[in-house]
């Protein structure tokens, strides 16, 4: 996984009404595998499992605005020599609007199309994505991360898309510093002593003293929302915004971590925070597996060097999803690409290259006591993560709910750093998704 650049509001709006329009009853929605039996561009015997298994021939075009998919399509190449795989890879602020032309033209529109966690909730209830469920997806996911496979269901539960990892996260921090500030750098003890947010605000207060305030616990008071932010319910329920009483203590404790100089008060990926995270001069950092890109790690001076412990409660960031588009020609054969990249060998090899963590909670359970990775030395990683990971609710997708997360984030953290009353956040928060989505109902 890679940071992503996010679409403006507008564009936003403008997707998630085109993708509702194009939901109606003449989508062909009631496609099934059964559909593809006529198909003269691709084959794949039925039963074939994983890939390789069965002879399979034809080829595919997949679009992305991820590069990892080029050594999906390699694997799946290598083990089924007549499969030609055509990767279509386009900047990730571009992806969406051209996704999305082509879907509603009809026109060169590739077999299979990712999705990202930001906005597959606007394309997940739409007739151009596959019934999975009828081709025998659930088969594939039945040992998957709930939430994982959760957030590929449509609303009415059909299997919609595939992902082939996790993204949990979880404090990352320099061992030399953790001893020297927590007085231990074994990530069990330093989980418990940040168990809660009541003993991260003590713990943080005591470091901020200690070190004359030149040290900080955690990077920024919006680490907590983060932590948080698929730990609530859904921001829209039968039409009407529905703000979880959650989300109050949430804010409340944001504001005691800010007034307690726990947080060093750097902005979520921003250079101070990118350095605070390679110098040291905050202890936890809230990560997901995925962002090791971000620590400096030239001659391998970062090997060994840092621990990774749970949060108080799990969290995960970003996440691609794979559909077939549901007038492909190639759906059988498509289908065997998503069957295999849901299956344990791509899974593994793909844990194994790059350290994205896996969907399946089966490649998780047989590489618990194993698998390290250089940054973490001899730290079985794996084992905060799925602990983590298996707490994390099972949520639908929906096409309101990446926005309105993100409007509450900026209401929230302007709250913050005004030293507002949550009633004035609540008030303000309510007056932009009242803009925004005039057609949900706000008290």
């Amino acid at each position: 996984m890679k940071t992503r650049k996010w679409l403006t509001m507008a564009t936003s709006v403008v997707l998630a009404a085109s993708l509702t329009a194009g939901c109606g009853n003449n989508g062909n929605n009631n496609n099934t595998a059964g559909d593809a039996s006529n198909a003269n561009n691709g084959t794949a015997n039925a039963g074939a499992s994983n890939g390789g298994t069965k002879e399979l021939s034809g080829k595919l075009v997949i679009w992305t605005f991820f590069d990892q998919v080029k050594d999906m399509a390699e694997q799946f190449e290598a083990k089924n020599p007549d499969v030609n795989i055509e990767v279509k890879m386009f900047p990730g602020d571009q992806y969406q609007t051209k996704l999305l032309t082509a879907l509603q033209s009809g026109r060169d529109v590739p077999d299979i199309f990712d999705l990202e966690r930001g906005y597959i909730g606007k394309f997940i209830d739409s007739k151009f994505l596959t019934d999975l469920s009828a081709m025998g997806g659930d088969d594939l996911v039945k040992d998957y991360i709930p939430y994982v496979q959760e957030l590929g269901r449509s609303s009415d539960g059909k299997l919609r898309a595939i992902s082939d990892h996790s993204s949990p996260g979880g404090f990352w921090y320099q061992k030399d510093i953790a001893k020297q500030y927590l007085g231990t750098d074994d990530p069990d003890k330093i989980g418990e002593m940040v168990s809660s947010w009541d003993k991260i605000i003590d713990l943080g207060k005591k470091i901020a003293a200690d070190s004359g305030g030149k040290e900080h616990l955690i990077q920024n008071a919006g680490d907590l929302f983060d932590i948080e932010a698929y730990n609530t319910q859904p921001w829209v329920k039968d039409g009407k915004l529905n703000i979880d009483p959650k989300w109050q203590t949430i804010f409340e404790t944001q504001q005691k971590i800010r007034q307690g100089n726990v947080d060093a008060k750097l902005p979520f990926m921003s250079a101070g925070w990118g350095n605070a995270l390679n110098d040291g001069s905050v202890v936890l950092t809230s990560m997901p597996a995925w962002a090791g890109f971000m620590i400096d790690n030239k001659d391998n001076k970062a090997n060994g060097k840092y621990g990774v412990a749970k949060t108080p409660e799990g969290f995960y960031v970003g996440g691609t999803y794979r559909g077939i588009y549901d007038k492909s020609d190639n759906k059988d054969l498509a289908y065997e690409f998503i069957k295999y990249i849901a299956g344990t060998e791509w899974q593994q090899h793909n844990l194994e290259k790059t350290g994205n963590m896996p969907g399946s909670g089966k490649v998780y359970e047989s590489n618990l006591d194993t698998y390290t990775s250089p940054f973490f030395g001899d730290q079985k990683i794996l084992k905060p993560y799925y602990e983590s990971v298996k707490q994390m609710p099972a949520i639908k997708a929906d096409k309101y709910g990446e926005d309105i997360l993100s409007k509450w984030r900026k209401a929230a953290g302007d709250g913050v750093t005004n030293n507002l009353s949550y009633e004035d956040v609540v008030k303000n928060f309510k007056k932009e998704v009242k803009n925004t989505f005039p057609e949900i109902k706000v008290d």
